[in-house]
């Protein structure tokens, strides 16, 4: 049912909890009904309460018959219980759960096609995504379903799905998919369900701007539930008369919006928005969470295996303005167990730090959930030159740590990039040498858009997360515990890259050969120039680049000054 940008409003007194449009209502009055909307975007894989969650929805279905339980996505990727199960536990909880439809999210491809597909087929509830198509119909994955129609005893929802476009994952998960990033037109073309349905919801995947801008765009949404950001929305934003809600992500929050219908108009007459805190949810379905508790027990004795210990944590904190903890471990376990010049990762693929205390297997697991394996390639220097360039002017900030080479990114005082040093094992980088890179499959595929010219020599060298055990086994042999700082590998200042200027093997060329030639080339006196239309300090000027070495063009009447300075270094 579209909504009227009249009817919104925020109601004196209400709470920072919750927002009620146009006036808080305890429950329906005669004439009335109300329909609740359950919702939990960017689960990533977390199921330590999945109890908690299902006894919510059960409570709420024993209070009304009009609840329904939705996700924007991104139930996949976060936690190696489910990720090394391919995401096999989480559809099964879902399932149990009550889950009724989900867009999807970028992160429902990090397992690849054939995990895609599989996971679709099992799950008992709608994958949704209007802004997706099939490209090459050899894939495994089939058309997603633009939206959901879902009946709850007489009340018609309508949910349209869209995904972000293009999802940030690895490249072999969308291969022969294609993603419209024009949101509204997308949306534009599905408005006549709003008319045959009681409640149309926009269900996201795009990101809160983008919820935003899709709200200012289009009018005929009663709500826009969305995700992909993980921002916590404790009432609803109000966008041109159309409320936006997100709920955080990891299942920290239990998002629900309420919304009034006029039984005889149809009308929706009042919009209830409110986020539960997990910790304070009381209800428990000890059936799902027995599940969910032994799919965790199952991984415990090989992820609570201890391989290492930190005093100092490994922080990804300063990731974005320098080298990270974190960074400098992970890219060295990737060179040590490669044995290359230079390990590369990007700040995206670091999902989590390590807090001082024991490492595990589950810490290393948690914070690269992805699977990504290591590729080595040969590069030229002037290829990680253009990397390291395109990985600044990406988002203006450091977007990858590094090993074995350390850089320096200057930007001008608004923030553009204005050049960079690059040194490989303390010596400055050759653009025409060849050096070996360790970098993960999903920068090697060209993830997050990044172009790593070079000739692959050694497609998959091992498992990131391998290297990361192996070498945080070796530290702690060698050096008692996996200890991390931030190292000065990385910088960003303002300015501009410092050029040597050779030094001149005859120091008194300068004036013999310079100086004096060109008092004979331009004489005292107006106009103080020569036929070519220099004047004394140009020509001065340009000699001087001539003797430090620069690529400069030297005027023809200049000739002799060149050739005595030519002779004067040869000597």
């Amino acid at each position: 049912m579209n909504n009227s940008n009249l009817r919104w409003g925020i109601a004196a007194g209400a709470s920072a909890a919750a927002f009620m449009l146009p006036a808080a209502n305890a429950g329906a009055a005669e004439g009335e009904t109300e329909v609740t909307v359950i919702h939990a975007n960017d689960i990533h894989s977390s199921i330590e309460d999945m109890g908690k969650l299902a006894g919510y929805i059960d409570e709420k279905k024993a209070e009304s018959d009009h609840v329904v339980f939705v996700s924007p996505g991104d139930i996949f990727s976060g936690d190696p219980v489910v990720d090394l199960q391919d995401g096999a536990p989480m559809v099964d909880l879902m399932n149990d759960v009550g889950l009724e439809t989900m867009t999807i999210g970028n992160h429902e491809f990090d397992y690849g096609q054939e995990v895609f597909a599989q996971n679709e087929a099992d799950s008992d509830f709608t994958w949704l995504s209007a802004n997706t198509s099939i490209e090459d119909s050899s894939i495994p994955i089939e058309e997603p379903a633009a939206y959901d129609e879902i009946n709850v005893n007489g009340i018609d929802i309508a949910l349209l799905g869209l995904t972000q476009a293009p999802p940030a994952t690895a490249p072999d998960g969308i291969e022969g998919l294609s993603f419209d990033n024009d949101y509204a037109g997308v949306a534009e073309s599905y408005e006549s369900l709003g008319e045959d349905s009681d409640l149309f919801i926009g269900l996201t995947h795009i990101g809160y701007s983008e919820d935003e801008q899709l709200a200012e765009d289009v009018e005929f949404f009663d709500a826009i539930i969305g995700g992909h950001t993980h921002t916590v929305l404790e009432e609803p934003a109000v966008v041109n008369g159309t409320p936006v809600a997100q709920a955080g992500s990891n299942l920290d929050f239990i998002g629900e919006m309420t919304f009034t219908l006029d039984d005889e108009t149809g009308e929706v007459t009042n919009t209830e928005g409110q986020l539960h805190d997990i910790e304070s949810i009381e209800a428990m379905n000890e059936d799902v969470q027995v599940k969910a508790d032994d799919y965790i027990a199952e991984a415990d004795e090989l992820l609570g295996e201890v391989i290492g210990e930190t005093n100092t944590g490994l922080s990804r904190d300063s990731r974005y303005e320098e080298d990270a903890p974190l960074g400098n471990f992970w890219t060295d376990s990737m060179r040590y167990t490669t044995d290359t010049d230079v390990a590369v990762y990007n700040n995206g693929g670091l999902r989590a730090g390590i807090d001082p205390g024991d490492i595990t297997a589950r810490d290393i697991y948690s914070i690269e959930p992805f699977g990504n394996n290591i590729v080595e390639m040969n590069m030229t220097g002037e290829a990680l030159e253009n990397v390291i360039e395109q990985s600044y002017n990406r988002s203006e900030q450091v977007d990858l740590q590094t090993s074995g080479l350390n850089y320096t990114i200057y930007t001008t005082e608004d923030g553009a990039f204005n050049g960079a040093e690059l040194t490989i094992d303390g010596e400055p980088i050759e653009s025409t040498e060849t050096y070996s890179v360790a970098l993960p499959n999903f920068l090697a595929d060209g993830g997050d858009g990044y172009n790593f010219e070079g000739e692959i020599i050694q497609p998959d060298a091992g498992l990131v997360t391998n290297s990361m055990i192996t070498y945080a086994e070796f530290l702690m042999d060698t050096e008692g515990a996996v200890d991390y700082e931030t190292q000065g590998r990385i910088n960003l200042e303002v300015g501009e890259p410092a050029v040597e200027e050779p030094e001149a093997p005859v120091e008194n060329v300068t004036k013999e050969c310079i100086i004096d030639e060109v008092h004979e080339l331009v004489p005292n006196g107006n106009p103080n120039k020569n036929d070519s239309g220099f004047n004394r300090g140009q020509l001065i000027s340009v000699l001087q680049k001539y003797k430090n070495g620069k690529d400069v063009e030297v005027p023809a009447e200049a000739e002799p000054a060149k050739e005595c300075i030519d002779q004067a270094q040869a000597e």
